[in-house]
């Protein structure tokens, strides 16, 4: 009869799995970062109790991730959707970047990190990043459907001490995750929790350029993620920060993840 080691991590199917916590490497990752000011008000509408904004940012990562050790050395592509929260419970104060989305394009990250770390992951065709000299495109789409397109144009090298201070800026974040799992059978939740999942990264080189965001919106019939897409898409976009791309190696401390109370 199959037995579970409580010193081992599962995911279904469960008699086929188990495997010991760790963190992963990914040791090739090219990054864009796109950050611009919103209505904080209706940016807080998206915080769930518990959170609270800390500035009016919406923050878009696209990230074309490559020689994934948890992959085996395989890579995807994915974008997320972040806003800078804090944190307060009974116990627990602490700042980091709030998910509201995060699509991916291959199924095995998004199963491990919706089950363990509560990133409300879903798929999409992601294009690798497309060069034309010193510009830079991407595309995100569901079935052939066009609902975000991504620029970097003009990107210009980061050198001496501002790529230092850069290095030293993102070295650590914090991501906070929702945990989520519906009632069987009825309406609420057999398991709610927030989740702190600390990463870590290595910077070797960064450029900034004139970064342009553009949400196309979609009907039920395109995707049944219309109703996200048109919510991020309302936001107003009141100034438009650098768009920030980075070449990193990149560091998951999953074994790090704790619930936050």
């Amino acid at each position: 009869m199959f037995k579970i080691d409580d010193n081992k991590v599962y995911q279904m199917p469960v008699q086929f799995s188990g495997y010991d916590p760790a963190g992963t490497v990914y040791h090739n990752v090219v990054s864009i970062t796109y950050t611009f000011t919103t209505d904080g008000d209706r940016l807080a509408d998206f915080l769930p109790e518990g959170f609270e904004l800390l500035r009016p940012e919406l923050i878009i990562n696209f990230a074309q991730n490559r020689e994934c050790e948890f992959l085996a050395g395989s890579g995807y592509n994915l974008i997320g959707v972040i806003i800078p929260a804090r944190f307060r419970g009974q116990h627990d104060r602490v700042d980091g970047q709030y998910v509201l989305v995060m699509w991916e394009n291959k199924t095995q990250p998004i199963l491990g990190g919706r089950e363990q770390t509560g990133i409300p992951k879903i798929p999409a065709d992601i294009e690798d990043l497309h060069k034309i000299q010193q510009n830079y495109f991407t595309n995100a789409s569901f079935e052939g459907n066009t609902f975000l397109r991504l620029e970097l144009l003009g990107a210009q090298s980061v050198e001496g001490q501002k790529l230092a201070e850069m290095k030293a800026q993102l070295a650590e974040r914090a991501l906070f995750g929702w945990r989520y799992l519906p009632k069987v059978g009825g309406p609420g939740a057999d398991l709610s929790q927030f989740i702190l999942y600390p990463q870590s990264s290595e910077t070797t080189s960064a450029w900034i350029g004139k970064g342009t965001v553009q949400w196309l919106e979609l009907t039920w019939q395109q995707s049944p993620y219309f109703t996200i897409i048109k919510g991020l898409a309302e936001l107003p976009i009141i100034d438009m920060a650098p768009a920030v791309m980075t070449q990193s190696i990149d560091i998951l401390k999953v074994d790090q993840s704790r619930v936050l109370k």
